[in-house]
């Protein structure tokens, strides 16, 4: 994909694999030029177990993708979710070099101060999100480039994932034929997506149900205040109707669609419906 204008995201899930190419139109504007989409083998609430069939689920996904477009994909940013990521605040503080004018530079330092934490070694920073700046003890300072000062320190947000978990999703990616260009963590890529400036600032839960994860990110004053990957989605839900009316998993999932609702109060008491238990000829 020589093309600069185009990007390409992977949204590797529990359930399916979504690869979308988009044409970047402006700084906040993009058109969708393709999608493919692949339902996922060789993949577990989040986590590659299956090195060989995930990467024939993403290659499908990619190869529609390509179809849809008309692009060939060589680089892709990639989400990434599971219970194996995780999440801790940390706070870094810098001198304020040169005239006394913050510069990137000095932006930069004190991220880096912050993420001078102790890291198991089987384990990688995915992202460094800055929360607050603190310039000589003024705090609530969301940019301070350009400000005076003589004391820079800043509260982070620092997102871990497991190594090994990062580099079988990236080798299944690469050996797609794919070049990872970065990792995102899902819950902040659908919340990038779903949210606007105004619902940030007031404070908002963003929280993204998949087949076999729920991705949380809160957001406080406009910051990003904590993210999470809890490992239960919408399969334990059909787990349980399966088990609960004895029916095939195919069966239950297409009672959960077809029937299920999130809110007790839009469902009335008399309302009933048919299926046919799993090993029985007679519907209940």
């Amino acid at each position: 994909m020589t093309n600069t204008t185009l990007i390409t995201a992977i949204d590797v899930g529990t359930t399916k694999v979504c690869v979308l190419v988009a044409e970047l139109l402006d700084t906040n504007h993009y058109e969708i030029l393709g999608v493919g989409i692949a339902s996922s083998k060789g993949l577990r609430k989040g986590v590659v177990v299956n090195m060989v069939e995930a990467k024939m689920t993403i290659r499908e996904a990619i190869e529609a993708a390509e179809r849809s477009s008309g692009y060939e994909i060589d680089s892709a940013f990639v989400s990434i979710a599971g219970a194996h990521v995780d999440a801790v605040n940390s706070h870094g503080v810098v001198g304020i070099s040169g005239d006394s004018i913050i510069t990137q530079d000095d932006v930069d330092r004190a991220l880096d101060a912050a993420r001078a934490i102790v890291i198991p070694h089987n384990r990688e920073v995915l992202h460094i999100i800055p929360r607050n700046f603190i310039v000589d003890g003024q705090e609530g300072i969301r940019m301070p480039l350009g400000m005076h000062g003589f004391r820079l320190e800043v509260e982070a947000h620092i997102i871990t994932a497991a190594s090994t978990t990062v580099k079988n999703l990236s080798q299944c990616i690469e050996d797609a034929g794919v070049m990872v260009e970065q990792f995102v963590l899902n819950p902040l890529a659908a919340s990038e997506a779903s949210l606007t400036d105004t619902e940030r600032e007031l404070g908002v839960v963003s929280c993204d149900i998949g087949g076999g994860t729920t991705d949380v990110a809160i957001f406080i004053e406009g910051n990003v205040w904590h993210t999470a990957v809890l490992p239960v989605g919408g399969n334990n839900i059909t787990a349980d109707v399966s088990h609960g009316l004895r029916l095939s998993r195919t069966a239950a999932e297409e009672v959960k669609i077809a029937h299920g609702h999130a809110c007790t109060q839009e469902v009335d008491s008399s309302e009933v419906f048919r299926v046919q238990p799993f090993g029985h000829d007679q519907p209940i």
